[in-house]
């Protein structure tokens, strides 16, 4: 299958091409010396896997998990048990469908690791708790019983005031958002179930993170997934070295990510992290993060203004680390300090901005994971499979405009007699004109510029009547127009490929949870090509 739309040349580079951009990273992804290598680097350090085992437990425990889980955090108590780590930003039920794929991805890594004889590893969630990007999170979209595209959307504080998601508890709208999650969706055997599971996770005066991770844990509990948020005071204490050393170095991390930014520009690459001098990677604040910037003499926080200097920034971190949290390009740093990671899961855009990252690990005294692509994939109900053989189309068809594939089907509508007739007609004209043209310059030289018009319009005026033939052809097959837009909008919905813009909630109210199962089975981590999950029934 052709290469997923918009995808970085970096990172195709990175899955197809690995050895043009391999000085960014540490090691192939299918190599598996790569993963020998970081799994020696990660046993070789000593972490307070005690400490971070029992508020892991405590968590998890608070989230529903089950005994696969409470085994998997007990091996990640001994020293040589390594983590295979991926999270993502805690959207509305879930997010996205490529949560669950990421999920499922570091599930079955783990589980290929472990059958390696390379050591004991675990799947780890991160759950973005940090996070203040509420836009983000705060809605889904699906697919109504006609068949529409309908967005629901809970209402969230003003992303102005930087709230970190941790802080925030669901507001009463939630339950406004589950009652049109049930209006929307069809009936089903399955449906009164799933809703009410939803419901009690997405419990109004839980946190959203705890909501989402109370829902994943549901969906997940025998799989033995292990959930973190890493905003828990303990483990700020545990991290803490992290922000202290780069307000220490006055944003120690900047100088590495510039010097990979200029490497991957003169590469011929784009930088995904906007890096700037005096800028530092950690934000501070009791209730919103404020952003830290370094002048010549202090450091000033932002929102409000505030003048620190180093040592009262540094004693801060010693005293308060909770108040303090990293950015995009600090939050891996945060997150390997605390975990034995081997590998992380990440989409296009965190493989982009990974490259980033090699020199800031060597920086922290950390040895950087092994990157994994996430799993993409496109799921296809039987409905949707039916129109696309009817009409000979695959999915890479559906990532461009519907209306040219509308167009291309009306095109083969058109009659071969008619459309050869055209053909014929038209080259037959321009002869025609042509040599019209050399008899009036020869009998008149200034006419010679109005019949080239004359011609020039002629021409226009066929390729209008070829597009009323193309319309025609079109309008008479009304069936396929609707057909094709219907399987446009469950494929590629609003130009955007499946999984960035579903969620799972519908398919699990139509399918039951037994299509946690099918998605299981659905994906293989041995090959890094786009997935068609097909389903059997609809």
């Amino acid at each position: 299958m052709k290469s997923l739309p918009h995808l970085p040349r970096l990172v195709d580079d990175y899955l197809n091409d690995f050895g043009r951009v391999s000085g960014f990273f540490n090691g192939d992804f299918r190599d598996l010396a790569a993963f020998r290598r970081q799994t020696e680097s990660v046993q070789a350090r000593r972490l307070p896997r005690d400490v971070l085992a029992s508020v892991l437990s405590e968590q998890n425990q608070l989230y529903g998990c089950g005994p696969e889980t409470r085994d998997r955090i007990g091996k990640l108590a001994q020293e040589q048990t390594c983590a295979v780590v991926t999270g993502q930003q805690v959207g509305l039920f879930s997010g996205p469908l490529y949560t669950i794929y990421k999920a499922f991805t570091a599930i079955k890594l783990a589980e290929r690791l472990n059958r390696s004889g390379l050591g004991s590893f675990v799947p780890v969630f991160w759950l973005a708790s940090d996070d203040h990007d509420l836009i983000e999170v705060d809605h889904l979209i699906l697919l109504d019983s006609n068949n529409r595209l309908e967005d629901i959307r809970c209402p969230h504080p003003s992303d102005e005031l930087k709230i970190p998601v941790a802080k925030i508890d669901l507001p009463p709208e939630i339950s406004d958002c589950l009652r049109r999650l049930g209006e929307l969706t069809p009936d089903s055997e399955f449906k009164t179930e799933i809703l009410a599971d939803l419901s009690e996770a997405y419990r109004l005066g839980r946190s959203w993170v705890e909501a989402f991770a109370r829902w994943m844990t549901r969906l997940f509990k025998s799989y033995g997934l292990i959930f973190i948020d890493a905003s828990d005071p303990r483990l700020k204490e545990l991290g803490s070295d992290v922000f202290f050393r780069e307000i220490e170095g006055d944003s120690a991390a900047t100088p590495p990510a510039l010097a990979a930014s200029t490497r991957l520009r003169e590469a011929g690459y784009d930088a995904q992290i906007r890096v700037h001098e005096g800028i530092l990677h950690v934000f501070y604040g009791e209730q919103g993060r404020r952003p830290i910037h370094r002048t010549a003499a202090a450091f000033e926080l932002k929102d409000p203004p505030q003048t620190l200097r180093k040592e009262e920034l540094l004693t801060l971190v010693k005293e308060k680390p909770f108040f303090f949290s990293p950015n995009v390009l600090l939050r891996p740093i945060y997150q390997d300090a605390l975990l034995p990671t081997a590998a992380y899961i990440g989409g296009p855009g965190e493989i982009a901005y990974f490259a980033q990252m090699k020199g800031v690990y060597e920086k922290f005294g950390l040895p950087m994971p092994v990157i994994y692509p996430r799993t993409t994939a496109t799921i296809v109900e039987r409905k949707i499979d039916h129109i696309l053989k009817k009409y000979d189309l695959n999915i890479p068809d559906f990532w461009r405009d519907a209306d040219e594939i509308i167009r291309d089907q009306a095109q083969e509508q058109i009659p071969a007699s008619l459309d050869k007739a055209l053909r014929l007609t038209l080259s037959h004209l321009e002869q025609d004109m042509e040599s019209l043209i050399r008899e009036i310059a020869a009998f008149e030289p200034t006419l010679k510029e109005p019949a080239e018009r004359t011609k020039g319009n002629t021409a226009q005026q066929w390729k209008i009547l070829e597009k009323k033939i193309l319309q025609a052809a079109v309008k008479r097959n009304e069936i396929a127009v609707q057909q094709i837009r219907k399987a446009a909008d469950n494929l590629y919905p609003r130009g955007h490929l499946q999984e960035r813009m579903f969620n799972i909630v519908p398919y699990l109210l139509k399918y039951g949870y037994a299509f946690m199962e099918m998605i299981d089975r659905s994906i293989s981590i041995e090959e890094s090509d786009h997935r068609i999950i097909t389903m059997g029934g609809d």
